[in-house]
């Protein structure tokens, strides 16, 4: 599984992960940047994903509810709330390779609950944000949903990623318009 972040913010990455096993979360996290490479991460077990995917469905509706222009429900800010009043994950380090390089590190092993909470903030951080909330775009991409910050010139940005829903709409608009000989139209 690859894990896309096209969306701009890690909350709505997250809002469209799978998550379908502990090491698609833990793919997840590093990618993010969350956690440095090489972090241990024991505390992600089955109850953390399924915290995570709770918390990717809230953050998901309450996204969703925004770009459509319609409240959302209580009970989902209630949640993100919770979520991100627990404790951070534990400060990040500069400490230096065998090379001499500086490379990120954390001061200790963080736990569900703070990689929760740290994403729940960066959902809040958004949602809370006019300037944020107006760059909020759903993919036009067929069949997808998901949600980005457009922050290109112009605000004319209609996919999440160029290269996946944007490359698929191109090859159906050249389809359409240089059809093969012998293919059957429906």
């Amino acid at each position: 599984m690859t894990v896309r972040f096209d969306s701009g913010r890690v909350c709505l990455d997250l809002a469209d992960e799978p998550l379908g096993r502990p090491e698609d979360l833990v793919r997840f996290l590093r990618g993010a940047g969350l956690v440095p490479p090489g972090t241990r991460l024991r505390a992600l077990d089955a109850r953390c994903l399924d915290a995570f995917r709770e918390l990717r469905d809230c953050v998901g509706e309450l996204v969703g509810t925004q770009v459509e222009g319609r409240p959302a429900r209580p009970a989902a800010l209630e949640l993100l709330n919770a979520l991100a009043a627990a404790s951070a994950p534990p400060a990040p380090r500069a400490v230096r390779t065998r090379s001499g390089a500086l490379v990120r590190t954390l001061s200790g092993e963080p736990d569900c609950r703070a990689l929760l909470a740290a994403v729940a903030r960066d959902a809040v951080d958004l949602l809370t944000d006019p300037a944020a909330r107006a760059l909020l775009r759903r993919c036009e991409g067929p069949g997808c949903r998901r949600c980005y910050l457009d922050t290109s010139r112009g605000r004319r940005r209609r996919w999440c990623s160029s290269e996946v829903c944007g490359n698929r709409a191109r090859v159906a608009r050249h389809r359409a318009a240089h059809p093969r000989p012998g293919r059957h139209q429906a």
